[in-house]
């Protein structure tokens, strides 16, 4: 299953025959593409290409947004979708969402890393990273 030519068979499988729900970036209280670009300018320069941006189905506490390689897309969970929840959560998830695009998964081996020494490395440039982890736990 780690094999290249297996991983990019799957891969494009997903590609042509996977479905994938994508609500849109307009969400009650938020848009992810004002989010994605102003994100865009601060950390990456307006060099990222957007991908698919959109809400989950329902308003998940476990998982809280995740990038699909073979869809292209940033799901981000709905619980953010709220004026209770504060914005810097909202902006580190996509943040680390948009790492993942600059970041893709590295396959050593028969071992799959998602969030590489380089990953880390990069998402430590958020500014306000700790105070956002500590609002992350309180959802």
């Amino acid at each position: 299953m780690n094999r290249s030519d297996v991983r990019r068979h799957l891969h494009l499988l997903r590609q042509s025959c996977g479905r994938k729900y994508i609500s849109g970036p307009q969400g009650q209280h938020h848009n992810l593409d004002a989010l994605f670009e102003e994100l865009n300018l601060r950390f990456f320069h307006g060099l990222m290409g957007r991908p698919e941006l959109g809400w989950s189905r329902t308003v998940s506490r476990r998982l809280l947004g995740h990038f699909d390689p073979s869809h292209n897309a940033i799901i981000i969970s709905r619980v953010f979708d709220s004026p209770t929840v504060p914005r810097l959560a909202l902006e580190y998830v996509m943040f680390h969402e948009m790492l993942h695009l600059q970041h893709p998964v590295d396959h050593s081996g028969a071992r799959r890393c998602v969030h590489t020494r380089d990953f880390r490395a990069a998402e430590k440039q958020f500014p306000q990273l700790k105070e956002a982890k500590a609002i992350l736990k309180t959802l």
